[in-house]
């Protein structure tokens, strides 16, 4: 259940994720730092057993710090990258630092444990606020993710060289283990308002994903309870919430955290566990939920984009078709004027005034033909185009069906299909230059699944894979597969990597279905070719073919998408 897009890094989690690395990774030796965007950053650090690596975001989105797998490398060269390699080199963490509430981490650094701390890494994760800071022996600020001028912040205005402030300190009270409920209950309701709002001024540490925590274990029970107005919440319910209060700070104070994904929020980091999944480090979980949340946005913001990008296209190559047909219907009437000149001349004693008439009629005739011929051109040129952006459409819809465990091959895909539509169909000016389609074989990473005959079976996702799969990589004996005159997917069946019987080809049939604009039909006419009769359209998008031959056969898109997300 997704009920915000991307469920913040709190105060809780903050807490249980400095506690878990304090044991990983305290004392470590720093090895290396990279940075794969302007507002993350990746640390590596070796102990004894092995090299681990935790990212920092300072993202106004999702900032956050995580465990993650050792990652590709990358972003070396960038100056915040390089400063920290350079000044951390040699050095040993030590110390991870998170007092009381404050959502600020301090890394320390010496040259080895029990000596004194010659760098700090601060994090500050305050949401828009968020940031990262190297600061020296004296507190002086040596490099940060980025600088606050004074248009940005009066208060705190931050740059290379300053000495480093703390934040202001926080509002409200300090929650205490030892508040008695009726303390506790008044404190709240001081200023009658809703729950949530009573708790988070009332209180410091207080985020609206453990507003929802706290208030039950249910999520629509929660909502419920943390809208209401705290006059009219039953003894009852006060009772039940404070208890989970006390749980929440007992977990704290013991450091008892786990991560559990079926709570009333995307996730929980304390109270007890009721899942059946394994619980691995909350570190690497949460990197991991990060990591998905921020591809399913990207992915999310480029369809979009694309959609709109293709409809605007779409109409107007409409319109420029309807103008076209329209001159069409106006310039039809050249075999009128043919035929009125040809009378003029069939009269006895035409004057010299009808003869100049007559030819002026053929002059003009002539002239409505040739332009009939160029604007029925155009009138194919503008059919080419919309069926262009239908295809296009329909690769947009079919990357949706991706499997969720592919999220990085799905992102992948579509970023491909944006360039592939900025390159050919909505052409930008001052883009930067395209990937050769030679790289783009490297990094594609083309839609495969098996056949019952153990045959892979490969899918184009768009344009240039439909061209890989079927121009550049198919060898002879293998069996293409195509929506007959409707677009769709290239499907290839690899049956030159062994025999094959006939529920292979039936599956490629029916994959060939699901992957066209047929899927909504309970059968759709498949051309079935050997691959060595495909022949590349010049002049056309890449993936356009011709074949010679072929064998049509009924391919059922339901039975294929069964088969699909069985795979």
């Amino acid at each position: 259940m997704n009920k915000v897009p991307i469920q913040i890094m709190d105060l809780t989690t903050l807490k249980a994720v400095v506690f878990e690395l304090s044991q990983d990774i305290v004392p470590s030796r720093f090895e290396n730092a990279q940075q794969n965007d302007s507002n993350t950053i990746q640390l590596g650090f070796r102990t004894l057993e092995k090299l681990t690596w935790i990212e920092i975001s300072w993202l106004a989105e999702s900032p956050r710090i995580v465990q993650i797998p050792p990652p590709k490398r990358y972003g070396e060269k960038s100056t915040l990258a390089k400063q920290l390699k350079h000044l951390l080199v040699n050095l040993a963490l030590v110390k991870i630092e998170q007092t009381g509430f404050e959502r600020i981490v301090r890394f320390k650094f010496s040259s080895r444990p029990g000596k004194e701390i010659e760098k700090e890494v601060v994090v500050e994760l305050m949401g828009r606020h968020s940031n990262i800071l190297l600061l020296d022996s004296s507190s002086k600020v040596v490099t940060l993710g980025k600088q606050i001028k004074e248009s940005h912040s009066r208060l705190r205005p931050i740059g290379t060289g300053d000495s480093y402030k703390s934040p202001p300190p926080l509002k409200g009270l300090a929650p205490n283990l030892s508040e008695s409920f009726q303390t506790w209950k008044e404190n709240i309701c001081l200023v009658p308002s809703t729950f949530k709002n009573c708790l988070k001024d009332t209180y410091q540490g207080i985020s609206p994903a453990l507003t929802l925590q706290i208030a039950s274990n249910n999520y629509n029970e929660a909502i419920k309870i943390i809208n209401q107005s705290v006059t009219s919440i039953e003894l009852k319910t006060w009772e039940a919430i404070y208890q989970r209060w006390k749980k929440w700070l007992v977990d704290i104070e013991n450091n008892n955290y786990t991560i559990n994904f079926n709570g009333p929020t995307d996730f929980v980091v304390w109270g007890k566990v009721n899942s059946t999944v394994e619980n691995t480090k909350i570190g690497i979980r949460l990197g991991i939920y990060y990591s998905n949340k921020i591809i399913d946005r990207e992915i999310n913001s480029i369809r979009e984009k694309l959609k709109n990008d293709l409809q605007k296209s779409k109409n107007d190559e409409k319109r420029k078709l309807e103008a076209q047909r329209l001159l069409i219907k106006n310039i039809s009437e050249y075999i009128t004027m043919q035929s009125k000149a040809n009378n003029i001349l069939t009269l006895k004693s035409p004057t010299k005034k009808q003869i100049i008439e007559a030819q002026n009629l053929f002059k003009e005739a002539k002239r409505k033909k040739r332009s009939r011929e160029s604007i029925l051109n155009r009138v194919e040129f503008h059919k080419k185009k919309i069926s262009e952006i239908e295809y296009c459409e329909l690769f947009l819809d079919s990357l949706m069906y991706e499997d969720d465990k592919a999220k990085k091959n799905k992102l992948d895909s579509i970023i491909e299909l944006k360039e592939e539509v900025e390159e050919y169909i909505c052409i930008k000016k001052n883009s930067s230059k395209f990937k050769s389609n030679r790289k783009k074989e490297r990094d594609s990473t083309i839609k495969e699944i098996q056949s019952p005959s153990g045959l892979k079976i490969q899918i184009g996702s768009n344009n240039r894979q439909n061209e890989l799969i079927s121009l550049r990589q198919g060898k002879k004996g293998d069996l293409w597969f195509h929506a007959q005159e409707i677009p769709g997917s290239h499907v290839v069946l690899k049956s030159s990597n062994g025999l094959f019987d006939d529920k292979d080809i039936e599956l490629a049939a029916d994959l060939a279905s699901f992957f066209s604009r047929a899927k909504g039909n309970k059968i759709t006419p498949i051309i079935m070719v050997p691959i060595e009769n495909l022949k590349r359209i010049s002049g056309s998008l890449p993936g356009t073919v011709s074949h010679r031959g072929g064998k049509v056969l009924w391919g059922k898109a339901e039975r294929a998408a069964k088969y699909f997300h069985q795979k």
